[in-house]
């Protein structure tokens, strides 16, 4: 299950516990490029309690987040355009988590922590930059994250007890989705 981590965060999830999930989303709040998503499920499957995971994952990705922050706010727009391809951070990510922050102030962090696809730094930094409020943007993190960690938790504890079922019921999900996807293709909205 955890294969699909780097060794590095592997290790450390595995090694430190607790401490090792702070770490691991730490580094995915603020810089690394590793998907938050995997890291949760990772660490739940190698057995850290999931009240510790919500626990320490949510304090890492808020502290994370934070450094996210800063780095949009004091190193700015310019030096993250030129190296942010190196973390996952293209131009139109950053545009539209700029336009969500500046559309949704404070509020747009709250909802963009609970949705799972927009990694955490791409969020912060543009948060930063958009110069949103940091006592605002520090508490709609922590109460985005809680649910987003517990959920994914929770997810990777049913995943390893019930993996065959898993493995059905997301085959089920692709093929609906895939069906889904043909239909809008050959039968579009009429307007």
């Amino acid at each position: 299950m955890t294969s699909t981590l780097p060794p590095a965060i592997e290790s450390l999830i595995s090694n430190y516990g607790d401490w090792g999930v702070f770490a691991a989303m730490f580094l995915e709040s603020s810089v690394v490029p590793i998907p938050s998503e995997v890291v949760i499920v990772a660490a739940s499957a190698v057995g850290i309690p999931l009240l510790s995971i919500v626990i320490f994952g949510s304090l890492g990705a808020t502290l994370g987040a934070m450094v996210g922050y800063g780095i949009g706010r004091y190193v700015g727009l310019p030096v993250i355009l030129r190296f942010g391809k190196y973390i996952l951070i293209t131009p139109q990510r950053l545009a539209k988590a700029d336009a969500f922050a500046q559309k949704y102030g404070a509020w747009g962090v709250l909802i963009g922590r609970m949705v799972p696809i927009i990694p955490f730094k791409v969020f912060s930094i543009a948060s930063g930059i958009t110069e949103i409020p940091f006592v605002p943007f520090v508490a709609c993190t922590f109460i985005g994250v809680v649910p987003r960690m517990y959920l994914l938790g929770l997810f990777g504890v049913f995943l390893m007890k019930f993996t065959k079922l898993c493995m059905i019921l997301t085959a089920v999900a692709a093929v609906i989705y895939l069906l889904y996807l043909a239909f809008r293709k050959y039968f579009p909205r009429k307007k």
